[in-house]
């Protein structure tokens, strides 16, 4: 047996081995049947080659060759074919071209089993070569016609695609081509004597193969790619193989004697250093390959794992669903990009990016089958999920879809338009949107979070600020009782001394000053209770917090403690919530208050630290806290009082921070307490915004 015929035979399998996986897809397009046909012919002119090798006696070999001739008249039309639907080419001219050399090759493969198109063979240095008569050259231009033919129609769908799936199949079989020419140029040697073997055959089953891949795949590596991992391959292949491929040369010549225990083991080592090696040397030139020969494929690619790293920074909703929406439009030159998301109260989906987009929301059926994609797809992957849904996609004009999820819900999705440069999304690229969209659904949660717990404390605060009203209310009870006895007095006398000129006059101003006086007490009051306005601005602190200090002083007055206030010199005004600093001072007066005994001094004191903070200290004079729970103060839930809820302190501390400032506490055991609330001074949180 000629076993240099094996070259062809194999070629014609692994043709028909490659056809396999193109037609086993569940949607067969006429592309998969034209494919599928050109593959045919390829296999056919393959085995034609085999019989002219592998017989040894003439007739034999002339008889199968002719039999398999048949692809070779049909494969040149079979080839345009493939590129009319993979160009997109239909209808009119190029019909007629298409059914013009259909016929021409009907013809030429009858006149083939005929026996019109070859003579005989004549021997040749790797088996039989044919002799064609005059009429063989209708093969020869039906090969250059529909050649060149084929060649205009990709490389138009290259330069005009319609999309860019199209563009992406036209490189590959522009790749294809070259792929093949190298190999047949190898056959044409042996005009120029030049006997080597010819590798024409091989050559097809590369075209073939890149061709199935390029139909076959949705998740199309570019060219690029292709060149970037083939090239990086093999210059690390080369870096490992070469010279331990030298090095076993040099030791089997070494050793001179037979030693096949010591060459096996080399050869292993050789082996096991090439797997380990190759890997990594592989990644590490794919990384500087792409740097220098795609520097703008290198860059949006760094360019998105940036992204993907600062979305878990992003804790307000609206603005994180901006900023993924806007940074993958400029990072993958896309020509539009839509977010829907949930709705928090009707949980319905909605189009939040762009915000004047206006688009509908899926209906439920396309919305029922989207919930089931785990990772990013392409639109033509979703016809596994429903055709309504490729129907949405194509409408739209959106090739990739990002379902963002949490606990497997889909909470918002990301359908991303066509790039501006027709380039496609390749496996790689939808591996980094996979980590994108993982990491754009954990930053989601975490805004979820991050707003309910703002409500929790919003909640707390004003729970916290009515249990201190509470509190203080039961305290000023006396203070409001007395002006009313005074008065309900007054109005008891009045009957049997209305004609008393002196009374009325001394009674009427008594009542009033009073009556000022408990209005004063309720206005200052109500307003302590108001809810904040979570506005800042630049205010007085002695202004700010008179009111709290004057409803202290009436509150301390019935426990018999003395409420005093000293303003310092030059204390500048600090940035802050009005509300807010009024809820601090009076949580910690009212602690002062309860912690001092029975004519003790409760101090409230303003001072200037420096020129860019303010210090607001009060100081009570009761026991002290105990070394052991000073660490635990401000901890949410701690408390030593028995009808304590250990929220007071934890939200002061919490306030305090939030404008920037910090709280610190003093205790003495048996001397007293000091907490000391440090606040940034107006000038310089205004600078702090400004920068």
């Amino acid at each position: 047996m000629r076993w240099h015929s094996l070259v062809p035979l194999i070629a014609a399998a692994a043709d028909l081995l490659v056809c396999i996986p193109v037609l086993r897809q569940r949607s067969r397009q006429p592309i998969h049947w034209a494919f599928a046909w050109l593959t045919l012919t390829i296999a056919a002119w393959n085995l034609g080659i085999f019989s002219l090798y592998y017989f040894s006696d003439p007739t034999l070999a002339e008889r199968w060759s002719r039999v398999f001739r048949v692809g070779i008249c049909f494969s040149p039309v079979a080839s345009f074919h493939l590129a009319m639907l993979l160009s997109g080419s239909r209808g009119g001219r190029w019909s007629v071209v298409l059914w013009t050399g259909y016929v021409s090759a009907a013809v030429l493969a009858v006149a083939n089993l005929g026996g019109w198109l070859v003579k005989g063979v004549s021997p040749h240095v790797w088996g039989w070569y044919i002799e064609p008569t005059r009429l063989y050259a209708g093969v020869t231009i039906l090969i250059a016609t529909y050649l060149a033919l084929t060649v205009e129609r990709m490389w138009h769908a290259y330069r005009h695609p319609s999309d860019p799936r199209q563009r992406a199949q036209a490189k590959f079989w522009i790749l294809a081509t070259i792929v093949q020419m190298a190999f047949v140029t190898t056959n044409l040697l042996a005009i120029y004597h030049v006997h080597v073997y010819p590798l024409g055959s091989l050559g097809n089953v590369f075209y073939v193969a890149i061709l199935a891949y390029a139909i076959a795949r949705h998740r199309l590596m570019d060219v690029d790619d292709v060149v970037r991992k083939f090239v990086s391959f093999s210059l690390a292949a080369g870096a490992v193989l070469i010279p331990g491929g030298t090095a076993l040369g040099a030791l089997s010549r070494a050793v001179e004697a037979p030693a096949p225990a010591l060459l096996v083991i080399s050869a292993l080592v050789l082996a096991l250093v090439a797997t380990r090696s190759i890997p990594v040397l592989q990644r590490a030139l794919e990384t500087r390959l792409q740097r220098a020969l795609f520097p703008s494929r290198h860059d949006y690619r760094v360019r998105l794992r940036h992204l993907t790293a600062s979305l878990v920074h992003v804790l307000d909703r609206t603005a994180l669903l901006e900023k993924l929406g806007s940074e993958l439009e400029e990072i993958l030159e896309l020509e539009r990009c839509e977010i829907f998301a949930r709705h928090e109260e009707t949980g319905r989906l909605s189009e939040v990016y762009p915000r004047d987009g206006g688009a509908a929301s899926p209906d439920a059926g396309v919305l029922a089958g989207l919930e089931t994609v785990p990772e990013p797809v392409l639109a033509v992957e979703l016809d596994q999920v429903s055709e309504d849904a490729v129907t949405l996609f194509r409408e739209r004009g959106w090739e990739v879809f990002i379902p963002l999820k949490i606990a497997d819900s889909l909470t918002a999705f990301v359908a991303l338009g066509r790039n501006k440069e027709f380039r496609i999304f390749s496996g790689e690229d939808l591996q980094l949107l996979g980590t994108l969209a993982a990491n754009a659904s954990v930053a989601l949660e975490n805004a979820s979070l991050s707003r309910q717990l703002r409500r929790s404390e919003k909640v707390l605060e004003q729970s916290s600020r009515l249990s201190s009203l509470g509190m203080l209310a039961a305290g000023i009870a006396h203070e409001i009782r007395n002006p009313l006895s005074a008065v309900k007095t007054f109005l008891d006398l009045l009957p049997e001394r209305v004609g008393d000129r002196d009374f009325l006059d001394e009674f009427r101003n008594m009542s009033l000053s009073e009556l000022k006086r408990v209005t004063n007490l309720i206005t200052d009051l109500l307003a302590l209770g108001k809810s904040s306005a979570a506005k800042h601005t630049a205010l007085d602190l002695a202004t700010t917090l008179e009111p709290v200090i004057r409803l202290m002083e009436s509150s301390a007055r019935k426990r018999q403690i003395e409420v005093v206030f000293s303003n310092g010199e030059a204390v500048p005004p600090v940035f802050a919530n009005p509300d807010q600093l009024k809820q601090i001072t009076l949580n910690l007066i009212l602690n002062a208050i309860d912690a001092s005994p029975p004519g003790g001094n409760v101090t409230v004191a303003l001072h200037a630290k420096g020129r860019d903070h303010v210090l607001l200290e009060v100081v009570d004079e009761g026991p002290g806290i105990p070394a052991e729970s000073l660490d635990h103060i401000f901890d949410p839930f701690y408390t030593t009082k028995e009808a304590g809820t250990g929220l007071g302190l934890a939200l002061v501390h919490q306030m305090v921070i939030e404008h920037g400032g910090q709280i610190t506490v003093e205790s003495t055991v048996g001397r007293g307490t000091a907490f000391r609330v440090t606040l940034p001074a107006a000038g310089l949180e205004f600078q702090r915004t400004a920068s």
